[in-house]
């Protein structure tokens, strides 16, 4: 019987150990390609159906889902940004403000429980909604005493107005 050359696959007698076709040794042991074994992988048997193999297992056809974030974590973040930034029209600051409050005051009871979304995200939109609150009560208060300066002196103004030449009128820095 004659054997092949693992070598170069040309016909060599039964007990050569060297190819006279590409003089390497026979005898040594050929190490398989990458990704192949030297034997034939043994498929299992189905029981109580004979010979047809059992078919490779399957893969999934989602990945398992990542960790939530909460919704409403996120929602108390993005409003109380928001709410900062419009906190300078005081009815923006206010509204946006206390929506930030809510959604984080839920968000945060909502991260207890298991799966429930991210504290921190929740804890970071309340603080927001609180710092916008305040931002604009101080643009309230602000607003008021402006108005209330400009107010008092109205009233001068207009007397002035009405008597040109009157001396109280008359501005003291000009001779």
């Amino acid at each position: 019987m004659a054997a092949t050359c693992p070598h170069c696959g040309e016909t060599i007698d039964d007990g050569a150990t060297t190819c006279p076709h590409c003089g390497r040794d026979t005898a040594a042991a050929v190490t398989p390609p990458l990704g192949a074994s030297a034997q034939p992988p043994v498929l299992p048997v189905v029981a109580g159906s004979g010979q047809s193999p059992a078919p490779p297992p399957g893969m999934p056809i989602a990945p398992p889902p990542g960790p939530t974030t909460g919704g409403l974590a996120v929602a108390a973040l993005v409003v109380g940004i928001v709410a900062i930034v419009l906190s300078f029209t005081v009815v923006f600051g206010f509204v946006l403000g206390g929506l930030a409050i809510v959604f984080g005051a839920i968000a945060i009871s909502r991260a207890r429980t298991p799966g429930g979304g991210s504290k921190g995200m929740g804890v970071a939109g309340l603080v927001l909604g609180v710092v916008a609150i305040v931002f604009a009560v101080l643009m309230l208060v602000v607003v008021f005493n402006v108005f209330n300066t400009v107010g008092d002196r109205l009233p001068n103004i207009q007397f002035c107005v009405d008597h040109p030449h009157d001396p109280s009128c008359r501005d003291p820095r000009v001779p």
